[in-house]
């Protein structure tokens, strides 16, 4: 199954044969399962590099993580959160991750496990968080209505890592903020260019709103006839998904932008409606060659869609309601028996106060050598070279610059004289010309008369 290019992989709220699943979308065939983590909250399913597989026990303050190729979780650590979490992404890279608690935003580092900074701007529970393809920002979206993008160097650069406390921690300004929703924002999703592109969100006051990240002004406001749970992009962004809780995908193409900045949205029509679901989709996402829409619903099923035809071409069903399903590649770790993990993980803090004689410092090497600059490895001089060998370089280099004088004052006089010889050749023209106009002027008086 190695030479699969994408598959999917979906969690549901019945955890009585596994936690989260990944699936052969082309067959329906069941790959790998991964147990003991309980049921997954909405909007925690997030991978760590290219090496494990991580989620939030909805009941509990736990982080269950899974190696790609092992059934169970990490043996010898459990990943212990400060509260019951909401919304936990993680970085592209597996380098840093965060975790929504209540109305606070937790950022841990991966490899040392210390808690960096606790944001605290929002008001009610965060729902969720996503970070840019770059892993530079994230987003922060909460039952407050508000929108946040964050910083990633911004906020978790602290010089004063051992004077920070649990009361004086949060205060860090967002890039921007978004109070546009007036009910609790339900998903969001990002454009692949991150703060080149459009953050687009949908909320359950009926309206999706598309931003300018760029710029930080809103660009189109779709309103629906009825609350909004979910949406996605198609893989060249240019069609927005919108999945409602009465169970309707909506399609919406961004090439042909309307006039005004607020659209009233028709649920008449039903050219651009997927309608199967009984129930709340919650989940949506778009394979990788665009040709097929995967939606998971409360109930209880990971519908499959034609996109071009609007038509369900499979249907996976599960134990309980979907709360987190998407494509994603297709990593050759899941299928290896013994494999080396680059990312090393710790167990994370659940506080900020530390001692000053227990302040981890991390050292962080990186790489400057770049490949795309050439090589000069033939002039490097060893150390190791005796007197005799630099003396004679020296007397080689004080030739070479003797010769390179007598050459450039070779050609100073070259310059020189042929400057003085065009001079010249001009001056002499001048005459000669002046000469031929005045006979020809008289010619043309002696033909007149």
């Amino acid at each position: 199954m190695s030479n699969l290019l994408e598959i999917l992989i979906t969690c549901d709220a019945n955890n009585t044969l596994w936690t989260c699943s990944i699936w052969d979308f082309h067959t329906g065939t069941n790959l790998m399962t991964y147990k003991g983590g309980g049921t997954a909250e909405s909007h925690t399913l997030s991978f760590i590099g290219c090496d494990y597989l991580a989620a939030v026990e909805k009941t509990k303050p736990i982080l269950h993580v899974w190696p790609l190729n092992s059934q169970q979780t990490v043996q010898g650590m459990r990943f212990i959160l400060p509260g019951k979490a909401s919304a936990f992404a993680v970085t592209p890279d597996g380098s840093y991750c965060v975790a929504g608690i209540e109305d606070k935003i937790y950022l841990w580092q991966v490899s040392s496990g210390s808690l960096l900074t606790i944001i605290n701007r929002h008001y009610q529970k965060v729902n969720l968080l996503k970070f840019t393809s770059d892993g530079r920002f994230f987003v922060s979206a909460a039952e407050d209505g508000m929108v946040m993008v964050w910083s990633l160097a911004t906020v978790a650069a602290n010089p004063e890592v051992e004077l920070v406390t649990q009361t004086i921690a949060g205060q860090h300004d967002p890039v921007y903020i978004f109070s546009d929703h007036s009910l609790p924002v339900t998903d969001l999703c990002i454009s692949k260019t991150g703060m080149h592109g459009r953050l687009f969100t949908v909320s359950s006051d009926r309206s999706c709103k598309v931003y300018d990240l760029a710029c930080g002004e809103m660009l189109l406001n779709l309103i629906f006839d009825e609350p909004l749970s979910s949406i996605t992009l198609d893989v060249l962004e240019l069609n927005i998904f919108i999945g409602s809780t009465e169970g309707k995908i909506f399609q919406f193409s961004l090439t042909n932008p309307p006039r005004n900045r607020d659209v009233l949205i028709n649920n008449e029509d039903n050219g651009n409606v997927f309608s199967s679901h009984t129930k709340a989709v919650t989940c949506l996402s778009v394979s990788l060659n665009g040709d097929t829409l995967m939606s998971g619903s409360n109930d209880e099923q990971v519908i499959l869609w034609h996109i071009r035809s609007k038509q369900p071409v499979r249907i996976i069903r599960h134990k309980g309601p979907v709360t987190n399903a998407f494509f994603t590649i297709n990593y050759d770790t899941i299928y290896k028996q013994d494999f080396v993990p680059r990312i090393v993980l710790q167990n994370l803090e659940r506080t900020l106060e530390k001692n000053n004689t227990n302040v981890a410092e991390i050292e962080v090497i990186v790489r400057k050598e770049n490949s795309f600059w050439p090589k000069y490895d033939d002039i490097c001089i060893d150390s190791s070279y005796d007197s005799v060998v630099s003396k004679e370089m020296e007397l080689e280099l004080k030739q070479n610059e003797a010769k390179l004088k007598i050459e450039l004052e070779k050609m100073k006089q070259i310059n020189s004289n042929l400057y003085a010889l065009s001079i010249e050749n001009v001056l002499k023209s001048i005459p000669t010309e002046n000469v031929k106009q005045n006979l020809n002027s008289k010619k043309k008086k002696n033909k007149k008369k």
